[in-house]
């Protein structure tokens, strides 16, 4: 599920709360409310947000969701935020462009060096390095 694990599980649950809320209000930051790149923004925050409630896990509300399907959400919707300027078509808008690439690619770095958990409940231990 993850390339390197350096991230816990629990920092990026409450990392994905933060991005969730992070992309909702990201439009009035950024004055970017005109346009497609609104509800795209909305849209992937709520899913972010929802995808971090139904997931076993510290900050998880109720076990829904398991958490290889999670990491594969968490996948799938990087890949939207990165790709999403381009096919829906909010290139000319700077801050946008700008924030939609970069959460992106910040969300899919952030998954890629999570240690998710192997089993239900149990949260992995950071590989030791040996002096």
């Amino acid at each position: 599920m993850s390339a390197v694990r350096l991230l816990s599980w629990s920092i990026h649950e409450a990392i994905d709360y933060l991005a969730g809320v992070f992309l909702i209000l990201a439009p009035f930051i950024f004055g970017f409310r005109e346009g497609v790149a609104f509800p795209v923004f909305v849209a992937v925050g709520v899913l972010f947000l929802v995808n971090a409630v139904l997931t076993p896990g510290p900050f998880g509300v109720v076990s829904i969701v398991p958490v290889p399907v999670h990491a594969g959400v968490d996948y799938a919707l990087a890949f939207l935020l990165i790709l999403a300027p381009f096919v829906f078509g909010f290139t000319a808008t700077d801050a946008a462009l700008l924030s939609s690439m970069f959460l992106g690619l910040a969300l899919l770095v952030l998954t890629l060096i999570t240690a998710f958990p192997m089993k239900e409940g149990v949260e992995p231990q950071p590989p030791v390095t040996e002096p």
